[in-house]
């Protein structure tokens, strides 16, 4: 049997190499260390309705990621009033739209969620709130 030098590294001991003693300096912020916890535990995002209840977001799985990325070039995610003003002669406007990209965040877990239960339960706010969140919970940039 050998006979080995145990070391137990000291919290006070940089690494090495400059690259990794700055890494180590770097101190998060709480936003960047919560990001980063989402990432690798996969956390859902919660969102509020007005009904009182919490509900949870999860990342969507590649086919409605795929719709929500198309939707999102139709909608206004930055202005959600915009969607309900008519942008056509007819008067027709994006209203249909966003509320698909609403239904697409609680499908996942809410199977018996309904067009008409977000209609009702459902403020600019809130679903500024919950766009966003899909946005950032399937790594979707806002660059659209």
């Amino acid at each position: 049997m050998n006979r080995r030098e145990l070391t137990f590294p000291s919290q006070n001991v940089l690494p090495e190499s400059d690259e990794a003693a700055e890494d180590a300096k770097k101190i998060l912020t709480k936003e960047e260390a919560q990001i980063k916890e989402k990432a690798f535990f996969e956390e859902d995002e919660q969102v509020r309705l007005r009904d009182g209840k919490t509900y949870y977001l999860p990342p969507l799985g590649l086919k409605d990621a795929r719709k929500l990325i198309q939707k999102l070039n139709a909608i206004d995610s930055g202005m959600i009033i915009a969607n309900l003003i008519p942008d056509d002669p007819e008067g027709a406007d994006r209203y249909h739209d966003l509320i698909d990209v609403l239904m697409m965040g609680f499908k996942p877990y809410y199977n018996w969620m309904t067009p008409e239960y977000l209609e009702e339960y459902v403020d600019l706010e809130t679903a500024k709130q919950i766009i966003d969140a899909m946005i950032g919970l399937n790594g979707i940039k806002k660059s659209m």
